[in-house]
């Protein structure tokens, strides 16, 4: 649990040494400082505006860091050493339960469950997991949670009518899959794809669910969007030509995509970028529909989840600028 009382200086110490050189910029005042918590495909946009020159074409200076723990990420916040996280919107919405009022979602990007069930050849339906393995990499991840949640919706009861293992990373998912140390496996991308291209079979797609879920939130406090909401309005129309770019000219958006994703397999790099570049919003924004699951996932744990209003999570006063001079639209025409 985040507190406020952490020692936020040795956290970061630790956390910029994870720090991605090619993104390096020169460091002062001006420098937007932009944390990302993993090199996974969907954080595409950020690296694009990056790489291809978005960012300076809006007169910004942009730092991208990964920092792969969300705590230290949102201790980085607090503390100032970091503007936005961009991640999972469930740290946000969490510590806002807590008590941490100047922090708000101000975007996103994904707002479905990317992740697929995967099963071993003998397994053809849903129906037939009755009693069978389940891997996720973590319990209480959205991993978890998206599986489960699923499964219900599809009249199956995770805890009785099938065992669930937390196994670790995707990585190990497949090996456990592949290995049939398990029967199935709730798996993202794009280890889904190599699953699959190992004979593997994908039970469902979860998103074609229709289910809304904020997979990926830009979060800051309140107060800095209200002293650099000019900034933050660039920054946004930098990511909406980056999505557009990524839309347009998906040659040069594998480039940049495979120098951090580093897939080797061509056909898979393709299969990630068409899927998420198709599940792109023009705009990276956010609506109180899109926390609705999120709030559910934390009432699992924290009772002040129940009943919250979605829309108090949201400062939606840099989208609402960006989308009221209809500068998205105009990239299209």
């Amino acid at each position: 649990m985040v507190t406020k009382h952490w020692l936020a200086g040795a956290l970061i110490a630790c956390a910029l040494i994870l720090f991605d050189g090619r993104n390096s910029t020169a460091a002062d005042n001006k420098a937007t400082r932009v944390a990302y918590p993993s090199a996974a495909a969907s954080f595409i946009p950020l690296w694009a505006a990056n790489d291809a020159g978005f960012f300076k074409k809006a007169n910004l200076v942009v730092e991208l860091l990964a920092i792969r723990s969300s705590p230290i990420a949102m201790t980085a916040l607090l503390s100032g050493e970091i503007d936005v996280v961009v991640g999972g919107a469930n740290p946000s919405v969490s510590m806002q339960l807590q008590g941490y009022k100047d922090i708000a979602i101000f975007g996103g990007l994904f707002n479905t469950f990317l992740f697929s069930i995967c099963a071993v050849p003998s397994i053809e339906d849903l129906s037939q997991l009755k009693g069978k393995r389940l891997g996720v990499t973590r319990f209480g991840g959205s991993n978890d949670f998206a599986g489960r949640y699923f499964l219900r919706q599809r009249g199956l009861d995770p805890q009785k009518d099938l065992t669930l293992i937390q196994v670790g990373s995707q990585d190990d998912l497949l090996r456990a899959l592949l290995a049939k140390n398990l029967d199935a496996a709730v798996m993202g991308y794009p280890a889904v794809l190599i699953a699959k291209k190992n004979g593997l079979r994908e039970l469902a797609d979860l998103t074609r669910s229709g289910l809304r879920y904020q997979l990926t939130a830009f979060v800051a406090k309140k107060s800095f969007l209200a002293e650099k909401q000019a900034v933050m309005v660039r920054f946004f129309r930098a990511l909406a030509e980056s999505i557009h770019f990524l839309r347009t000219r998906p040659k040069e958006g594998m480039a940049i995509t495979k120098r951090y994703l580093r897939i080797g397999d061509d056909d898979i790099l393709q299969a990630v970028y068409d899927l998420h570049v198709k599940l792109l919003p023009k705009l990276p924004e956010i609506q109180p529909e899109d926390l609705k699951l999120v709030l559910e996932e934390i009432a699992l744990t924290n009772p002040k989840a129940k009943g919250a209003d979605p829309a108090a999570f949201i400062d939606d006063r840099v989208l609402r600028e960006v989308a009221r001079s209809g500068f998205a639209e105009q990239l299209y025409r």
